[in-house]
């Protein structure tokens, strides 16, 4: 699992102003340390913020259309904003001014005219410290094995996410897989063939996570789960089939296996997002895991769904 902070360069930093030449200026300052976007409207940053999802949003305070107070507080309410630095940019440097900046939860403001040196030193600042959050999160939710999320991100914050697609009222589908005869493997080939099984099996199962909301997890030993947001029960199924395809593609020997290859199980379930909020997502992981208990039985090597 990679643990290393992304450079400078790779942070997207979105500027909004609706002056073209104070986008111009603010761009030219910006680009030689980072990758700039930009925005000359209220609603374009947040249709931005959805599509890119900037690394920091240095923000002008005065537009036509929303001013930046109301911009920073719509995407400090969209899913993830909340961890974006808000830098506003601003005329004027009054109390009054400063404590709205801050009620709407902005990082930071800078008075125009602005000084190079210390917007970029500022932003640079702000963005170490997102980046040292992200990571202390990434050693946190994720499992060192494997690189996906672990039992703790499961408990803490899938939750929010299911909160989410209930307020959409959508559906929640979820995969729980299992590596066959994985205890044999492992008195086959050793423990250490044991864990590259692992990690390859745990890559073929990310492959598979298209969406920023889609979160393949290791519940536990051998044991793995994909949990898919929006999704009804024929497109769980179509996932959970193509991960028990890819797993048997991989042609990763196992001669303690009838099929003489590493293959998996899976069993599958997809049910309303609210229904799930009030029973708990242990009662989705249950069913999912009662189909795996199926799959099992009817012979392994695929996905049974209920």
């Amino acid at each position: 699992m990679q643990l290393e902070l992304k450079p400078y360069t790779q942070c997207r930093v979105l500027i909004v102003d609706d002056e073209a030449m104070s986008r111009t200026i603010l761009s030219s300052i910006l680009t030689p340390f980072f990758s700039c976007d930009s925005a000359e409207s209220g609603k374009e940053a947040i249709e931005s913020c959805k599509q890119i999802q900037p690394d920091l949003v240095l923000l002008d305070m005065n537009m036509p259309d929303m001013n930046g107070l109301e911009v920073c507080e719509h995407i400090k309410s969209m899913p993830g904003g909340q961890h974006i630095p808000i830098i506003f940019v601003t005329s004027t440097n009054d109390v009054e001014t400063q404590n709205a900046c801050w009620e709407v939860g902005a990082s930071d403001f800078i008075v125009k005219p602005v000084t190079s040196s210390t917007l970029v030193h500022r932003i640079k600042n702000h963005l170490q410290n997102k980046l040292r959050m992200e990571l202390l999160a990434k050693m946190t939710f994720h499992d060192q094995l494997t690189g996906l999320y672990n039992r703790l991100y499961l408990t803490n914050e899938v939750p929010l996410m299911i909160k989410q697609v209930a307020r959409d009222q959508q559906k929640v589908g979820l995969i729980m897989m299992d590596i066959d005869y994985f205890k044999m493997f492992n008195d086959r080939y050793g423990h250490l063939e044991g864990d590259i099984c692992l990690q390859k099996v745990a890559s073929a199962i990310d492959s598979h996570v298209k969406r920023p909301k889609d979160a393949a997890i290791r519940f536990g030993g051998e044991e793995f789960i994909l949990l898919l947001p929006y999704t009804d029960l024929a497109g769980t199924k179509t996932v959970a089939d193509n991960l028990i395809k890819a797993v048997y593609d991989l042609n990763l020997a196992h001669d303690s296996s009838s099929k003489g290859r590493v293959t998996l199980s899976a069993g599958y379930c997809s049910q309303s997002a609210s229904h799930v909020l009030e029973e708990g997502i242990s009662d989705l992981i249950e069913k999912a895991d009662i189909a795996l208990f199926e799959a099992k039985e009817f012979g392994r090597n695929r996905a049974v769904g209920r």
